[in-house]
């Protein structure tokens, strides 16, 4: 499989981004955070959905959940090209995958579906998720541990990445289930303990079902006599309530004719009034009506005062702007020399303030160069102290669990350290399952005594029950026989309980043991975290050492930048003073240029003179035209009389407009008082109708109380029978219920005891399925099986170095031989660039054989890390001069392994958003 290009939407930190793959190695280089390894999670993605997210939502990127998140793979296989895409929006995942047969063709869909898709690139990739990350996918670190793990540690890290770890882990969650299995088979034995009583429970619950069937049946018969005689009253009863219903009916009708004749009456009077009342509006209407012909002109009258007013003001406003006009001019001309030299000493105070910038910047990096000296000091200062504390404190727990001499007789730093606790853990990890194989068997030991008891307590109830025969036998047996079953049974029951208890206790200890050990267990783990955190602090501390002398070295480079930043100041301050002394001028020159900005020139201050002018004439002559139409209006008329008089027309035009109103309902009243006169006359003749069919009807009121009594007497009693029988089949149906739930029961016995048997045979098969995953079965085989194929490929890939070695073998335990000129080296015996070699050649060699031979392509995540700088130095040569396969890409921060590039691919990071640059 090789990689062509890589499309990302909205995915984590990528926007919008096209990353085009070729052949050779690629480097993906960056700072950290910047988002180089979201490529590779991107890639994994796309193939099986494999990510770091709890869930596919944390793969869109922040700030875009409303556009969703989308990503395509185009990759090559067996000859041909596939895209596959993954696309995220508001619901679920959409997947799809293509196929072109030719470069110069277009992709065709070959499938879409999530699971489709997945399926579908397992069968063409010969992989699935899992063997992809532990196949191609080359880890931070794996590298270095493969250099410089014990053989111990090696093999475990060569076994999780084949997956042997997990029939390791299959074979330890076995045990839990049989324990499951054990005890549901334990549960079942209890169930089964009384199937007898539930036989006999049933036959006694039929008897009882039978007996309440006759019951009701006397009951029904009684209940269809007296329905009939129900049915005859309910018949006579109806046709009573028929003929009162109708009577009924006529009073209620002639009650409400009267109240609508009496509510009629009241709105016809209501309507009579208002016509009177529309007749006198109407003449005053007509008086009011000259008085509103006069209210437009009083205000437009007032609103020419206001106008006129506000006009002689802003013409005062427009002579002012003429004077100040004319003032500012005077002082432009006056300050213009100042002015011009304040600029031009004012442009070199700023050249020398770039200058001094400059120096000043100098001055930041001197002064953070010393600030960072004191802090390195000091920060490496606390770090060796923090290290030697966790070394001796961690040191002093390992030697408490009495670790044997020879172990901490080695231990001279963290990695030796790390080994040891290593070594704790797998005796504490021993230790554990021999504790689990103890408490199986005690537990199996209780059950086959437990089973000893019941079989005792059986025949020792049979004994007691029958006289002078044997339970098992049934032959004749005396007193004294008898007596000595019993006692010999009641012994076995005594001795049986006694050894259950002595192994309950023996189990309680065994598993306060295992608890301890798992405890220790959890804090040696804890332990050995840390030392490798520790380690790797150790080796950073380093670092910080050179950094820390480079620092040194660039401050004694720097000269006195601070004596040539003092003359600068000194002529600042000598032209600062100039510059103040013409201050004042430019300062008056641009306050009155600023001024006339504002005022505007002399040309428009008149025109604006002009046409305020005008309209004050204009408005005078709206005054005159005013006056002529009513004699009550003056030129010289006071502003309060003014508004009296409009005040007092708009209220008569008020009460004109609301008159108005109201007079045109007239017709409408009218219609409504002729409608309320006819329908009055209909209603008065309709209760005349009403009363005579009143006086007609057949209504017996007490024929009907008597019809009455006899149908409630008859219903009480049908009420009653009803009751009974509904007590009966109550009961019946409860009864039914439980023979229904005893049925179930014992039919469950029945399936209770199919499945135990079934259980039986599940324990026998899982144990041999748990014997068949251990160490020593499945485990040792796939060792066996695989250890030829790693060595083969590791041997051929170490070849194309082209070392002077003739040979290369793996052990049983995964540890490296290589054959000489000077004969058999193991690994530790051999050069750095080598050690790098032999373990890049290991790692492949490991990828192949999981790929089945078909490794065209790895990526690598961060190569280099936990390795010193020599071995990575060798690692970089052996990436640079040797082309082992078609395609690699390497996700790195260290900037040196671009030498060994054929593509580099630059991620940065901005505001959030990371970028790529591509180059060869």
């Amino acid at each position: 499989m090789i990689f062509n290009k890589l499309t990302l939407k909205n995915f984590k930190s990528y926007e919008d981004t096209e990353i085009d793959f070729n052949r050779g190695i690629s480097v993906v280089v960056g700072e950290n955070g910047a988002g180089k390894s979201s490529i590779l999670e991107a890639i994994s993605f796309a193939l099986f959905k494999q990510h770091t997210g709890k869930k596919i939502e944390d793969l869109v990127r922040s700030g875009s959940q409303d556009k969703g998140m989308s990503l395509s793979l185009e990759f090559s296989s067996n000859g041909k090209d596939y895209e596959v895409k993954r696309e995220k929006g508001n619901s679920t995942l959409k997947s799809m995958l293509s196929i072109r047969n030719d470069p110069n063709e277009d992709y065709t869909i070959l499938c879409s579906g999530d699971k489709e898709v997945s399926s579908q690139i397992e069968s063409l990739l010969n992989m699935d998720g899992n063997l992809f990350l532990n196949a191609i996918y080359i880890r931070q670190g794996e590298i270095a541990q493969l250099i410089d793990k014990k053989s111990a540690e090696k093999k475990q890290l060569i076994g999780k990445l084949l997956g042997i770890d997990s029939l390791e882990k299959a074979w330890k969650n076995l045990l839990q289930i049989i324990n499951v299995y054990e005890n549901k088979n334990s549960e079942l034995k209890g169930k089964l303990h009384s199937s007898a009583d539930l036989e006999n429970d049933y036959k006694t619950k039929i008897d009882t079902l039978n007996q309440l069937k006759n019951d009701g049946n006397s009951l029904e018969e009684e209940l269809k006599e007296i329905t009939t005689l129900k049915s005859t009253k309910a018949d006579e009863k109806l046709k009573m309530e028929e003929d009162k219903s109708k009577y009924d009916s006529l009073v209620n009708e002639l009650n409400n004719e009267n109240t609508f004749i009496e509510n009629l009456t009241n709105e016809k009077k209501s309507l009579q009034k208002q016509l009177d009342d529309i007749t006198q509006n109407e003449e005053e209407i007509s008086k009011l009506e000259k008085y509103v012909k006069k209210l437009p002109v009083y205000l437009e009258f007032e609103k020419s005062v206001l106008k006129i007013h506000d006009l002689k003001i802003e013409e005062l406003d427009v002579l002012d702007d003429l004077e100040s006009f004319k003032k500012q001019k005077a002082i432009l001309d006056k300050e213009l020399e100042g002015h011009d030299k304040f600029l031009t000493i004012d442009k070199s105070i700023d050249a020398l303030k770039e200058e001094k910038s400059k120096l000043d910047g100098d001055l930041k990096v001197v002064t953070k160069l010393e600030k960072d000296k004191n802090i390195l000091s000091h920060e490496i200062k606390q770090e060796k102290e923090d290290l030697d504390k966790f070394f001796n404190k961690t040191f002093d727990k390992v030697k408490r669990e009495e670790s044997p001499q020879e172990d901490l007789d080695k231990i001279e730093n963290f990695k030796d350290l790390n080994y040891v606790i290593s070594n704790i853990l797998d005796s504490l990890t021993v230790k554990i399952k021999e504790t689990d194989k103890e408490v199986l068997s005690k537990n199996q030991e209780i059950a086959a005594l437990e089973e000893s008891i019941k079989s005792s307590k059986k025949p020792l109830k049979e004994l007691e029950s029958v006289d002078n025969k044997c339970p098992l036998c049934q032959s004749d047996i005396d007193f004294d026989k008898k007596n000595d079953l019993t006692k010999l049974y009641n012994d076995t029951i005594t001795s049986s309980e006694k050894a259950i208890n002595d192994k309950k206790i023996d189990v309680h200890i065994l598993n306060k043991s295992r608890e301890d050990s798992e405890e220790k267990i959890e804090k040696f783990q804890k332990l050995f975290t840390q030392t490798s955190e520790y380690n790797h602090r150790y080796n950073e501390l380093s670092k910080d050492i050179n950094k820390l002398a480079d620092i040194k070295k660039e401050l004694e480079s720097k000269g006195d930048v601070a004596t040539l930043i003092e003359e600068i100041t000194n002529s600042i301050e000598e032209e600062t003073s100039k510059k103040n002394y013409y201050k004042q001028s430019y300062e008056n020159y641009n306050q009155s240029k600023g001024a006339l900005d504002i005022i505007g020139s002399d040309v428009e201050i008149l025109q604006k003179l002009n046409q305020v002018r005008n309209n004050i004439d204009m408005q005078v002559q709206n005054i005159k035209l005013a006056i002529d139409q009513d004699s009550f209006l003056t030129s010289d008329i006071a502003e309060e009389e003014l508004k009296i008089k409009i005040n007092e027309l708009k209220s008569k035009e008020e009460k004109y407009n609301q008159l108005k109103g109201h007079v045109q309902l007239k017709s409408t009243i009218e219609s409504q008082f002729i409608a309320k006169k006819e329908d009055l006359e209909w209603r008065l003749n309709k209760i005349e109708k009403i009363k005579e069919d009143i006086s007609t009807s057949s209504y017996d009121a007490d024929k009907y109380d008597k019809i009455l009594f006899s149908y409630e007497t008859a219903n009480n009693k049908f009420e009653e029978l009803n009751s009974k029988l509904a007590n009966v089949k109550g009961q019946a149906t409860e009864l039914i219920s439980y023979i229904e739930d005893l049925t179930i029961k014992i039919n469950d016995n029945k399936k209770f005891k199919k499945e135990q048997e079934n259980i039986n045979e599940l324990l026998t098969l899982l144990t041999e399925i748990r014997e068949l995953y251990s160490k020593n079965g499945v485990q040792k085989d796939l060792r066996n099986y695989s250890r030829p194929i790693i060595q083969k490929y590791t041997k051929e890939f170490f070849e194309k170095f082209n070392f002077n070695y003739s040979d290369l073998i793996l052990d049983e335990d995964y540890n490296i031989s290589v054959f000489g000129p000077e004969g058999e080296s193991n690994i530790d015996m051999v050069s750095g660039g080598e050690k790098i070699a032999i373990a890049l050649a290991l790692r492949l060699a490991i990828t192949q054989a999981m790929s089945k031979g078909n490794l065209e392509t790895i990526l690598l995540d961060e190569p280099t890390i936990h390795l010193d700088s020599f071995r990575r130095h060798e690692l970089i040569n052996l990436l640079k001069e040797i082309r082992i396969l078609p395609q690699m890409i390497l996700v790195t921060h260290e900037n040196q392994l671009e030498s060994a590039a054929d593509n580099v691919i630059e991620v940065t990071k901005e505001n959030g958003i990371s970028k790529i640059k591509t180059s060869n």
